[in-house]
């Protein structure tokens, strides 16, 4: 633990309070490497390098990474958006989510693997 926190207190405050954001938000990243490679990430592929941008944007994590991530994160949120709990069996059980998430939120979402992991960011903040 004590590398830990000599690593943590060699950070400038910025950066800590992205890491403390990280923690709070994620129960996949676990170490100072880890967090170190997820932050390197974070701003090469979303430009994302504050703990403000990070909740504007951070939208979930997934164990696990492939279309049937994408795909329940898109039954996700459309239940979230758009409730379907009154639409008929016949008619829920015929909606392909991952075809949802390929043809509209990818362009609204970024989903980020890192780790054997899915995290999932907004695109529009």
């Amino acid at each position: 633990m004590a590398a830990y926190e000599q690593w943590y207190d060699s950070k400038d405050e910025d950066t800590q309070e992205l890491i403390d954001e990280i923690h709070e938000s994620t129960h996949f990243i676990i170490d100072e490497d880890e967090y170190e490679s997820f932050i390197n990430l974070l701003d090469s592929e979303m430009s994302i390098t504050t703990a403000e941008q990070f909740c504007d944007a951070f939208n979930g994590e997934s164990e696990g990474v492939g279309s049937h991530i994408t795909a329940k994160f898109a039954e996700d949120w459309c239940d979230d958006v758009y409730p379907t709990d009154d639409l008929p069996d016949i008619y829920r059980c015929a909606i392909d989510f991952e075809m949802v998430w390929y043809q509209s939120l990818r362009y609204d979402f970024h989903d980020m693997e890192f780790k054997g992991n899915t995290y999932f960011f907004n695109r529009n903040v």
